[in-house]
């Protein structure tokens, strides 16, 4: 930050100034998700397990706040807890006891972990890329990709993974640099929370260090240091990741072996609905990921990606085509910058080529992916810097055609808040309903119940029925206290005031209003609409 000059520190004040004042008052307006109640449960399973391994007496208090299984016998174990276990701590620290404040300050953090690594993202950009305009740039080009908004106020496992993927990928680049103790450290420290987030962010270290023992391998200096310093990067990885998982306290390799066995077998019996099908997550198509990038992503951004990979992918093919031995001129990458286009390309492919070849299980949209997602961005400036060097010789305009072209998105952002999760681009347009999931995590729960309560503010007891698949009591328990206590959820039909259709069908559930055979005891009462489609419907019901 040191080579700033004053205007663009004042620039950069104001400009991650406003992101932090704007979160700040808008974390609030989103609903909750029916992963958030898995999450919170994660972090106090690992708690308990830490309060029972250390024979803390406070583990009754645990007990009377909430009831989890032990660590052995959680189902969902594997899932890191970097996130969940420190929130599950400050919820008995502070005696939050209230629903709403307990996923209200989940998603407080989630979204400043987010804000934190947006600061990582301009500094890996500015150092690649030497702009401080391109950098600010490609943070605006993040924060304004609506799902990646929206759900960085909620999504406390794919965009916290995302998050500390991208500063652990800083640090690593950091670490290539220059192998001081500092960044040596640091590189070990977030590469032990990134794998404590989600076991897949191994892929950063690993990477790095390959890229670090071809550089050793490269050098013409002293090869002892360079070892030596190999191996203590070794070490401090397999520390943090052993000091940031609990876990693996007890027996490192069997639980480490336990918990990679449960997320290789864990079946969740999802459905997605993509392309139009209903398909079991064990039996996506390769293209999956691909698609769901397409249709999520502003064309603009694709545009400028799918240019951006293909003069760098030209140029990181022509270099390995061209390799010599001992000659530095046909070497994997010339100079830092291309080393760095070369981290970040295999950054955003490897992870998406490994999941196609082990089939894994993709569900919900694409946001296990998600963490590749800064790396298309990159790709984006980075033709906005080759354009811009070739055509107008460092001239601004195409940094202000960049700018021009985001006013949509921005003015997307705007017009369906809090709902922009639900978005997809031009190349579905207003038929994305017929296509893909939709509110799959049904956020817009919470809307409707607070609509209902709003329009019927006479009624004391409001009887409601929840058609598609989701938890109603767990958007109820989002409520404040004098709003949850009017609201009844039902699962007879017949004692239905109002019916919630969220239009999740997970599980090849394919029941809708429609052909419930109920049209003459429900009639439309109010949608919630994305692009003129409804993500979410109320009927109430008809009164002789």
């Amino acid at each position: 930050m040191s080579n700033m000059q004053g205007k663009q520190k004042l620039i950069f004040l104001i400009f991650f100034s406003f992101i932090f004042f704007l979160g700040s008052i808008i974390f609030n307006d989103y609903g909750i998700s029916i992963d958030e109640d898995n999450s919170r449960v994660n972090g106090f399973v690992t708690l308990k397990y830490i309060f029972e391994l250390f024979k803390f007496s406070v583990i009754s208090d645990l007990n009377n706040i909430i009831s989890v299984p032990h660590i052995h016998s959680y189902s969902e174990q594997g899932n890191g807890v970097v996130f969940d276990l420190p929130l599950a701590l400050i919820e008995i620290l502070f005696k939050i006891e209230d629903p709403r404040k307990i996923f209200l300050t989940r998603h407080y953090f989630t979204f400043l972990i987010f804000f934190i690594s947006l600061f990582f993202f301009f500094l890996l950009l500015k150092n690649r890329f030497k702009s401080f305009n391109l950098a600010i740039l490609g943070v605006l080009f993040l924060i304004l990709s609506p799902r990646i908004f929206a759900q960085s106020f909620y999504n406390s496992k794919d965009i916290i993974f995302m998050s500390l993927n991208l500063i652990n990928l800083f640090f690593g680049i950091k670490y290539l640099e220059n192998s001081n103790f500092k960044n040596t450290l640091f590189f070990g420290i977030f590469s032990g929370l990134n794998v404590g987030v989600r076991l897949l962010g191994v892929y950063v270290p690993i990477l790095i260090l390959i890229i670090k023992l071809i550089q050793i391998l490269r050098t013409d200096q002293s090869l002892k240091n360079h070892y030596f310093n190999f191996v203590v990067t070794f070490f401090f990885i397999l520390f943090f990741i052993y000091f940031f998982w609990p876990f693996l306290w007890e027996n490192p390799l069997a639980n480490f072996f336990e918990a990679f066995n449960n997320i290789g077998n864990h079946q969740v019996g999802i459905q997605n609905f993509f392309l139009g099908k209903y398909i079991p997550v064990e039996f996506v198509p390769w293209f999956y990921s691909f698609v769901w990038i397409g249709v999520t992503t502003p064309i603009f951004y694709l545009i400028l990606f799918i240019l951006g990979i293909f003069f760098s992918g030209k140029r990181i093919f022509n270099r390995i085509l061209k390799i010599e031995e001992n000659k530095k001129n046909n070497d994997l990458w010339r100079g830092n910058n291309e080393k760095i286009d070369f981290i970040i390309f295999l950054s955003f492919f490897l992870p998406i080529f490994v999941t196609i070849i082990l089939h894994s299980s993709l569900y919900t949209g694409w946001r296990h992916m998600y963490f590749v997602y800064p790396f298309l961005i990159y790709f984006c400036i980075y033709l906005i810097m080759i354009t811009q060097k070739i055509l107008f010789r460092k001239n601004k305009i195409i940094i202000l055609f960049a700018f021009i072209f985001l006013i949509p998105n921005f003015i997307w952002i705007l017009k369906n808040h809090p709902y922009q999760y639900v978005y997809f681009n031009s190349i579905v347009s207003k038929n994305f309903n017929k296509y893909f999931d939709m509110d799959y995590w049904g956020l817009s729960n919470f809307q409707s119940l607070r609509y209902i309560l709003e329009k019927n503010k006479n009624k004391e007891i409001i009887y409601v029925y929840l058609l598609g698949n989701g938890d109603l009591n767990l958007s109820k328990s989002f409520l404040k206290k004098n709003e949850k206590d009017r609201i009844k959820i039902t699962e007879n039909l017949n004692d239905a005031d109002f019916l919630i259709d969220n239009y999740a069908r997970w599980y090849g559930q394919k029941v809708s209003f429609e052909n419930l055979g109920i049209n003459d005891k429900f009639s439309k009462y109010h949608d919630i609409k994305v692009n003129q489609v409804s993500i979410n419907s109320i009927y109430t019901k008809i009164f002789d």
